[in-house]
């Protein structure tokens, strides 16, 4: 082979066995939280899991089946409980609505009753557990203002760190919320809720895996700064973009268990 041709070769395979450039470095909180929305986003989404409180030396677990339809400020979802049997049916349903407070309506059927959930209950523990009712609600991107705060490693990963403060007339518990976001992956893994100065929560995701193309946490774990113990959420059967009934998502659909989709 001529020395010319043995050049072009040598350039053409080094061209081919380069690493793909990642996406470039982002430039302010905003650039992080954006690439984290785009690439969590789905416009329909069912998933299964167990939400296991450990609190005063006793461990109780509840088995879940969860709906989505829409994304972010359009969101409608639909929470389903079904194991143990004194939580059987019970539901929880959350309507967002664009530059609006969300709507949630709870659903108690061992006397058979559905209440809208008013705003001053919105910061009350969720069913038993560390979270409370704004927790359950979709996160407009909207509706902050970002910072990017530099980076830092969690459990030995690169993070992006970002604190997010509600935007002017936005209704939140939370003075501020600071997340921890995987540079290589854009996934967020740790969130702090702050109420006024106050660290009140810790939000630590993990057990991240790829589905239909999505890098998802499939646990998070809650601590409360006023409150012993810990929730655990875990994520299974995850199914992205699946069937989704928009029937689902009324008071009236909140009252019937519904089937997984096939």
């Amino acid at each position: 082979m001529r020395p010319k041709l043995l050049v072009a070769a040598a350039c053409a395979l080094a061209i081919f066995a380069a690493p793909a450039a990642g996406p470039p470095e982002p430039k302010d909180g905003l650039s992080v939280m954006r690439e984290v929305d785009q690439r969590r986003r789905t416009g329909r989404e069912y998933s299964e899991g167990l939400i296991t409180v450990t609190e005063k030396g006793r461990t109780k677990t509840k088995s879940w089946r969860s709906w989505r339809l829409g994304w972010g400020g359009e969101a409608k979802g639909l929470i389903q409980f079904l194991e143990p049997a004194e939580v059987k049916g019970v539901g929880l349903l959350t309507l967002s609505h664009p530059g609006q407070p969300s709507e949630q309506w709870f659903y108690a059927p061992a006397i058979d009753r559905d209440r809208r959930i008013a705003k001053q209950e919105k910061t009350t523990r969720f069913l038993g557990t560390h979270f409370t009712y704004e927790d359950m609600e979709e996160r407009r991107l909207d509706a902050y203002t970002y910072a990017l705060a530099g980076g830092e490693e969690v459990d030995g990963a690169r993070c992006y760190k970002v604190v997010a403060t509600p935007n002017p007339g936005e209704e939140s518990q939370y003075a501020k919320l600071v997340f921890w976001v995987l540079a290589d992956r854009f996934v967020t893994i740790r969130v702090h809720g702050y109420v006024g100065d106050e660290l009140r929560r810790i939000f630590h995701g993990g057990d991240i895996r790829v589905v239909d193309g999505r890098s998802i946490a499939h646990t998070w774990v809650l601590s409360d700064s006023k409150r012993e113990g810990t929730t655990t959420l875990t994520l299974r059967n995850v199914h992205v973009e699946a069937p989704v009934d928009p029937g689902l998502f009324t008071v009236t659909g909140m009252r019937s268990i519904h089937e997984a989709p096939r």
